[in-house]
């Protein structure tokens, strides 16, 4: 969740988030330039396709100065005619020449093709024809051909020409529309106006130079129609392509949610079957239950005839401030001044931490309340711009925490506020009934004057110094936190600001600062060497904007440490073997030994067994040994095992193990004397003890036997005693009370060994 921003953010009156508001035209760039380049890739590839013929040009068909078979001809500059025709049958020489597509002394002539050699020349209604796309035409002498009345020699002969463009020409053109293009795009401003408008630029001059080619033996000065489609190209893309920038402020708060103030509605939650407390308090706060856990429990409002408003007292500021009450303000005024010890004024860019409490005006008790700060003075306290330390909470107690600038900073970078350092805060707090002090309670402090000549501080990182960095892995980005803008660089030795290598990227605005009012800068560190201590240093250097002999410079480099680690292993995972118990169910306990990774395998370490999806963490980890129990019952069990240590390093392991369910005592299964003493032998390990009296004793209160493997156990062997033995197992299984699990009789040993078990 997103805290509101600090309050201090805003006082100083320059607070903006900027945000680039621009329209997404990625759409349209991309259509143009993927049309541009399919257009280019298709004449070309058509042109390359043509089939290699010698085409007819207009020099050539100008040096025919007679046909044969023709007795004579005329050329009057209008009209070829013979002497026997008459003239209105021929073709004229202009209608021959706006046939072309295009001029130059090196294109052909489209619209026409060759026939063989023959004596006369067709009449001008076949010719006509010719032109409107229609067959064969005119002829010349000799056997080369014209292009066909077609598309496909139209774009031929259009291709031919472009190709034989010169290009250095070409070229200069493009680059004068791009330098006209950028000049405007620079003065439209927007976004990147002047890179695209040289690209609109570019694009419309080289489009009007190869269409004024294109179109005839003109000069580019005097093609006005390609000139205007060139234009209109270039107009188009910069129109699609610009961005307006413009800069709006946005503020995002994510807060609780706030009940309405009173109790108007309570009583609507007792029309529900059931009204609970949460539904009660969300109606208004000051909604509340009476009579709880009762038939008559109800929704009610708690105070509805509550008038007064909280009063708002002081409680403290942080360590090397005071504050005293301030005697400026009118008797009916209530406020303090907060100074240094020694009553002067704040330090710039250090933090300024305050407190209050609030009290009913009436009672003079303890009372939550919702508190408001502005650095202007309002009427209400909804027209109140923050909640004091980012909270909507109706509290006992509120804290605000600033760091300011000093008056040169806020005078560089917005003169117009003419600020001197002194500051006045205004708070208001309101009760659950919507009661505020009208008359706001004040804040007056100051901010030291005269030139900073403090360097900045780094007062923290975004990952903590000394932290350990996963198994070969070579960079992290981390961000570094400063008291105040600066411009910060790393190296890998300490060495002063100008000599270090390596920028990072901070936040240079004053209204930039983040919610614990410190500055961002944000650095990849590169170069990390697993097993091994790599030391960082960085150095930052304040007031960006300033100038050079103003500005301050850390001389000290902080120190930062990040561990290289190596791979983490587990070596020891328990248990593997059979687990019995007297009970349904068993206590097992998981044990994992971990080593290497970090600090010789401190990890944490989870497990799940083939019943779970997801791991659950061991109840005692974060050393290199972890223990969790299970209570389980008598069957087969695989435990998967995941450790994870600081760096990031991870390991895997399982177990297979199975449980048994034992509730039986120990069985004797022998009984006899060997040198002089009695022994037993029972099933399984146990410990024994008898009585010469009966079988109604406790274990523990018996003569023990000895034993060395908890299978063989031995007494004294007296011939006028009887031995009543109870045995029991690990798990605490013996028989019954007044029940032995056997009874020896020396004196009749041969008949008198009997089993009770």
């Amino acid at each position: 969740m997103k805290k509101e921003k600090s309050s201090i953010e805003k006082m100083t009156n320059i607070s903006e988030l900027e945000i680039n508001k621009t329209g997404n035209k990625n759409v349209f760039k991309t259509f143009f330039i993927i049309t541009n380049l399919v257009l280019t890739i298709v004449a070309f590839s058509y042109l390359i396709s043509a089939e290699p013929t010698d085409w007819i040009t207009e020099s050539q068909f100008a040096s025919q100065t007679e046909f044969p078979g023709a007795s004579s001809y005329m050329l009057n500059g209008q009209n070829y005619y013979f002497n026997t025709p008459q003239l209105s049958d021929w073709v004229t020489t202009n209608d021959f020449m706006a046939s072309k597509l295009l001029g130059g002394a090196s294109s052909g002539a489209a619209g026409l093709s060759a026939v063989p050699d023959t004596s006369s020349l067709l009449p001008m209604t076949n010719q006509m024809n010719l032109l409107a796309g229609g067959g064969t035409g005119l002829t010349t002498r000799g056997t080369a051909p014209f292009y066909q009345a077609t598309f496909s020699g139209q774009l031929k002969m259009a291709i031919e020409s472009i190709s034989k463009v010169p290009w250095f020409k070409f070229l200069g053109w493009v680059g004068i529309g791009a330098g006209i293009g950028a000049l405007i795009g620079m003065v439209a401003g927007g976004k990147d106006g002047a890179t695209w408008g040289a690209v609109s630029g570019g694009i419309g001059a080289g489009s009007a130079y190869l269409l004024a080619q294109w179109w005839g033996e003109k000069t580019l000065a005097t093609s006005w129609v390609p000139i205007g489609i060139g234009l209109g190209i270039g107009a188009t893309i910069f129109i699609l392509t610009y961005q307006k920038e413009k800069k709006v402020i946005v503020e995002f708060n994510c807060r609780p949610f706030e009940p309405p103030v009173g109790g108007e509605d309570c009583e609507l939650c007792n029309a529900f079957k059931t009204c609970s407390e949460y539904s009660c308090k969300s109606l208004g706060q000051a909604c509340g239950i009476v009579n709880p856990g009762t038939t008559e429990q109800k929704c009610v409002w708690l105070n509805p005839r509550d008038v007064n408003s909280p009063i708002i007292f002081m409680t403290g500021v942080n360590k090397g401030l005071k504050y005293a009450p301030d005697k400026n303000l009118r008797p009916d005024k209530t406020g303090v001044v907060i100074s240094k010890e020694d009553g002067s004024c704040v330090k710039a860019f250090t933090p300024l931490e305050f407190s209050i409490s609030t009290k009913d005006s009436g009672t003079g008790v303890g009372e939550p309340s919702q508190c408001k700060v502005d650095y202007n003075l309002t009427i209400q306290f909804a027209d109140m711009s923050y909640y004091m330390g980012g909270t909507n909470l109706f509290l006992y107690n509120h804290t605000e925490t600033l760091s300011l600038p000093g008056p040169e900073t806020i005078n560089k970078i917005s003169p117009e506020l003419k600020n001197n350092g002194e500051y006045t805060l205004y708070i208001r707090c309101q009760d659950a009934n919507g009661n505020f002090n009208v008359d706001p309670y004040s804040v007056r402090f100051c901010v030291e004057k005269g030139p900073d000549t403090t360097p900045p501080i780094i007062e923290n990182t975004s990952i903590l110094n000394g932290y350990p960095i996963l198994f070969n892995k070579s960079s992290i980005i981390m961000e570094v936190y400063t008291n105040e803008p600066s411009e910060c660089r790393w190296s890998k030795t300490d060495t002063s600001y100008s000599n270090m290598e390596n920028n990072m990227s901070c936040d240079l605005n004053l209204w930039e600062m983040n919610i614990d009012n410190r500055y961002t800068c944000k650095v990849n560190l590169t170069g990390i060497e697993s097993r091994k201590e790599n030391d960082f240093y960085f150095r930052c250097k304040d007031k960006p904007g300033f100038e050079e002999k103003d500005r301050n410079v850390n001389t000290n480099s902080y120190k930062f440490v990040i561990f290289g680690t190596q791979p983490l292993n587990i070596i020891e995972s328990e248990p593997k073997t059979t687990i019995r118990g007297a009970t349904d169910v068993v206590p097992v306990t998981l044990t994992i030994k971990t080593d290497n990774g970090y600090r010789n395998g401190e990890a944490n370490c989870y497990y799940k067994n083939s019943n779970m999806t997801n791991y659950i963490q061991f109840l005692e980890t974060g050393t290199n040994e972890h223990k969790q129990r299970q209570d389980l019952g008598a069957g087969s069990y695989t435990y998967y095992f995941k450790c994870v240590d600081l760096g990031g390093n991870t390991a895997y392991n399982s177990t297979t193990f199975t449980v048994e369910s034992d509730k039986s005592g120990p069985i004797v299964a022998r009984v006899y004397k060997e040198i002089g003493q009695l022994k037993i032998k029972t099933t399984e390990e146990a410990e024994c003890s008898y009585s010469n009296r009966d079988c109604n004793f406790e274990i523990d209160d018996g003569i023990k036997m000895t034993t060395t493997d908890f299978l063989i156990h031995t007494s004294e062997w007296k011939i006028n005693l009887i031995y009543f033995i109870r045995c029991r197992d690990k798990y605490n299984n013996q028989p019954n009370p007044n029940i032995c699990s056997i009874i020896v009789n020396p004196s009749i040993f041969a008949e008198g060994v009997t089993s009770s078990s």
